[in-house]
């Protein structure tokens, strides 16, 4: 797992789940320059902010899940370096995520070597929510995809693999965060991890995702990136 920065999070703002909240959201996000980020904080998951951005500023923004609620949902917005309505492809689009959730990873572990144990926690609580949003999305709208396109029976091939390896990454994840509420060293199981998880996403990006895009048309690829966005 390679880290890399995020993007600056300028901004935190809370919305009401309401039109008025949809607009403060969008005109904040319209003042973001390319790469920078916004995090929305609202009491419910708001999913017709999504549906205005997929509309109004479609292919200019990453869409990537914090906290999911039940009482506080946490969404960051990233504006992208792309015009408005650019098409999207599931390379660039997952391996984006790859890289946010690498940065999110090494940061947890940065703040544990300083002494900050909350803050660890707090990054890592980040990291665990998007990576396992990242393989559900996976599981069950990216592979079945890509199953029908290319003849492949569900259960069998490269999918098969790599959804084994999923239960694998999720139960590290878990056993990492119990480590670092306290409960076990996490460094080891951190290296784990990262032996497991660079293979894995090395071989997505590498032979999964050229593959899935290359089996779709480009209208069909941009698609299949809004569902998940929506996921």
């Amino acid at each position: 797992m390679t880290a890399l920065p995020t993007a600056a999070r300028d901004r935190e703002i809370r919305i009401p789940v309401d039109s008025e909240g949809q607009k403060a959201a969008l005109d904040s996000f319209d003042g973001l320059l390319p790469d920078e980020s916004l995090v929305i904080v609202a009491a419910a998951e708001p999913r017709e902010l999504l549906n205005l951005l997929q509309v109004e500023r479609k292919g200019t923004f990453e869409w990537s899940l914090l906290e999911a609620g039940p009482a506080t949902f946490r969404v960051e917005l990233t504006r992208r370096r792309a015009e408005r309505g650019a098409s999207r492809e599931v390379g660039e689009a997952l391996a984006w995520d790859h890289d946010r959730l690498d940065a999110l990873e090494h940061r947890a572990f940065e703040r544990l070597e300083a002494g900050d144990a909350a803050g660890a926690g707090a990054a890592w609580a980040e990291f665990a929510v998007g990576l396992k949003r990242h393989i559900r999305f996976e599981d069950e709208i990216l592979f079945p995809t890509f199953e029908e396109r290319v003849g492949m029976p569900p259960g069998a091939g490269p999918t098969a693999v790599m959804r084994a390896e999923h239960r694998e990454i999720e139960a590290l994840i878990e056993a990492i965060g119990r480590a670092l509420a306290g409960n076990g060293a996490a460094v080891p199981l951190r290296a784990e991890l990262h032996a497991l998880l660079g293979q894995h996403n090395m071989k997505e990006e590498h032979v999964l995702y050229p593959a899935t895009d290359q089996a779709l048309a480009p209208a069909e690829r941009d698609a299949l990136v809004a569902r998940i966005q929506a996921s």
